[in-house]
């Protein structure tokens, strides 16, 4: 399904895996993710060729990988796709 990108991906987020708080702001640069520790695990995410786009990072295994992002209800559905390998992980907004 493609979201208008109208969307809001502003919020204060909780990974469903880790239970980490995520932050979630519009930046000039589009929005951008920062976990308590003040690192950025989610960066650059706009709205290009039908879907947001941007990238993600997980500080446990050092892995950087671009994802898509899809706003499910409360939840972001993040996609991070890394060679030919991906994974879905959501983040549920409080």
């Amino acid at each position: 399904m493609i979201y208008p990108p109208h969307d809001n991906l502003a919020g204060t987020y909780k990974t469903e895996e880790e239970g980490v708080t995520i932050v979630v702001t519009k930046t000039a640069t589009g929005f951008v993710g920062v976990d308590p520790q003040k690192r950025i695990v989610l960066k650059d995410v706009k709205f290009l060729e039908g879907c947001w786009r941007g990238t993600v990072y997980n500080p446990q295994k050092d892995i950087t990988a671009r994802c898509e992002v899809y706003v499910e209800g409360n939840k972001l559905k993040i996609v991070a796709y890394k060679g030919l390998l991906s994974k879905t992980v959501y983040w549920v907004k409080i």
